[in-house]
């Protein structure tokens, strides 16, 4: 009896262990392709360039967000699109939203009010796209340019993808999120976010 026990012990233990290094694998490739994604721009000529909304301090963007920004209105300049889409809502007490952030930070460097559009209701980069998707449909644009920053690559080229936006993502070459481990902290953190995207879609 205590042999067939011990036996069955270790089966389950043998599982775990499978159970355990598929996960790990899983995290490990996932991990690499969040990385490498950061690192291919496949910037092309669009209708609109998407950015992301980050923190903003009463209508200042935070050093992450004005990184966006600044990149987005380099390829504005460079003429890969003629309107901006700024994405992201408002936390609790904030007056302004981050959209309301960017189109400040756009208006004061010469960016016309008629070339921009805001998307202000979303909490999270699903909600921000799905907004931008509304907006791009509404107004007839069919390409995206989707700027965030290299972390954030991989998971808006496969977002994008189950939206049906026809989509090409520019992360922000000189990010505020820099330094090894300060990177290493982001990816794993994004690696946890997709795969919750993947299970719940938030």
């Amino acid at each position: 009896m205590a042999g067939k026990i011990r036996q069955r012990v270790t089966r389950w233990w043998r599982l775990l262990l499978v159970v355990l290094l598929l996960v790990a694998g899983y995290a490990a490739t996932l991990t690499a392709r969040i990385y490498l994604a950061g690192l291919y721009d496949d910037r092309a000529p669009s209708d609109v360039i998407i950015v992301l909304g980050a923190a903003q301090y009463n209508g200042r963007p935070s050093p992450v967000y004005q990184a966006r920004l600044d990149h987005a209105l380099a390829l504005y300049q460079e003429g890969y699109a003629h309107r901006l889409l700024f994405t992201g809502g408002r936390r609790t007490g904030d007056v302004y939203t981050e959209a309301d952030a960017g189109r400040l930070y756009a208006l004061a460097h010469g960016v016309p009010e008629t070339r921009i559009a805001l998307e202000g209701r979303g909490r999270t980069t699903w909600q921000s796209l799905q907004g931008a998707a509304v907006i791009l449909n509404a107004h007839g644009w069919h390409r995206a340019l989707l700027v965030s920053d290299p972390f954030h690559a991989f998971r808006l080229r496969c977002m994008a993808h189950d939206l049906g936006l026809h989509a090409a993502v520019s992360p922000v070459p000189r990010s505020a999120v820099h330094g090894g481990r300060m990177q290493l902290h982001y990816i794993l953190r994004e690696a946890a976010v997709y795969a919750l995207y993947r299970i719940f879609r938030v």
